[in-house]
């Protein structure tokens, strides 16, 4: 490792090293991350060393870093914990992706074209000049709400827990294409008749609304494509005879009978058999058999290490627990120890057992 090729940047809580060509780098904590002082000044011109810097990560209150984004350029802005108002027009920001926390105001350059909220408080407000925004809101916590000042919005991407209602949408008259995720299953999608406001949507996306009627989706007249990904089987052939014939594409993925359904609604893994039935079935089973072990108080180490062994089996067996796949089997075992009581450190550590 030679001199010319890597820099020590400390930005007031100790250095770390890293390539001289770095383009994202994170401030905080976590592995890699260039830590933070807890208080005090923050040295922003230790960034001056990264002169190809281009995405930056921050966690926490403002402390100069709308002032360090401007000067270095940054394009691509992740901040996490952000609160009250954040005026974002002196930088040149392309991509936002903001964990709202007690956001009240964001105000963005004419620059920013993609804009991520995850659980914007419902009072919150954007300030977005021009049109074509891509949006995408996630909701965990928060009750889904479009904040006011987004009604140009091109684009939109909407992920929620195990209900949406279409309604929340209406306010964005401008967007073309709309995509709505639920990852709690069943994944009930209610009022898509208030749908129709939207007059030049070309684009619908439905993802995992296994609880919706096609019957309630209104006339589009500007639709030209519908995606529907995991559904019933029900569900998609009823899609395909209406809109044969017709200017709409209609494209359906991870259509489910209702016997698999009924045996697999509530499992997490239950989308696991679109990469193999056998796979996805035998993740299925190992979810359910760890559920049922953790029942009783005294086999809760015994359960989820279980799990883990069983997903190492599986994986030895048919090898399709790709990243992807890893990350969703880690936020599963997450859910069930804390469910279960397991500290995080200590329910890590069991995870870390795995092969795959």
């Amino acid at each position: 490792m030679s001199t010319d090729e890597y820099v020590e940047v400390d930005v007031g809580a100790g250095p770390v090293t890293v390539p001289v060509s770095t383009r994202l780098l994170s401030l905080g904590t976590g592995r890699g991350a260039v830590p933070v002082p807890a208080d005090g000044p923050v040295d922003w011109s230790a960034l001056d060393k990264l002169t190809d810097l281009s995405s930056l990560t921050w966690t926490g209150a403002e402390r100069g870093v709308v002032a360090a984004v401007a000067r270095h350029g940054v394009q691509y802005l992740e901040w996490h914990d952000a609160a009250g108002d954040i005026d974002l027009t002196p930088t040149r920001v392309t991509g936002l992706r903001l964990f709202a926390g007690d956001l009240t105001l964001l105000r963005l350059p004419a620059t920013t074209t993609m804009l991520l909220l995850q659980d914007p408080p419902p009072a919150a407000r954007v300030e977005a000049p021009g049109h074509g925004l891509d949006l995408r809101i996630f909701f965990e916590r928060q009750e889904p709400a479009i904040p006011d000042g987004v009604r140009g919005a091109a684009k939109v991407w909407v992920r929620a827990g195990r209900t949406f209602s279409a309604g929340v949408l209406a306010a964005l008259t401008e967007v073309e294409s709309i995509e709505i995720e639920l990852v709690d299953p069943p994944g009930t999608l209610a009022d898509t008749g208030e749908l129709g406001v939207h007059r030049r949507l070309a684009r619908l996306v439905v993802d995992n609304a296994y609880d919706w009627d096609p019957a309630t989706l209104p006339d589009l007249p500007a639709l030209r494509e519908l995606e529907v990904e995991g559904t019933r089987k029900t569900t998609a052939a009823a899609l395909k005879a209406r809109f044969k014939g017709t200017a709409v594409a209609v494209s359906v993925s991870g259509a489910k009978s209702e016997s698999w359904l009924d045996a697999h609604i509530d499992n997490p893994f239950m989308d696991w058999v679109e990469d193999g039935k056998a796979f996805g079935t035998a993740a299925c089973k190992a979810y359910a058999k760890a559920v049922k072990a953790l029942a009783d108080p005294e086999r809760v180490e015994g359960a989820l290490r279980g799990l883990v062994a069983d997903l190492n089996a599986i994986q030895k067996k048919y090898g399709l627990i790709d990243t992807m796949n890893r990350d969703h089997a880690a936020e599963v075992f997450a859910g069930l120890a804390a469910r279960a009581g397991v500290a995080e450190d200590t329910a890590e550590a069991w995870f870390d057992d795995r092969t795959f």
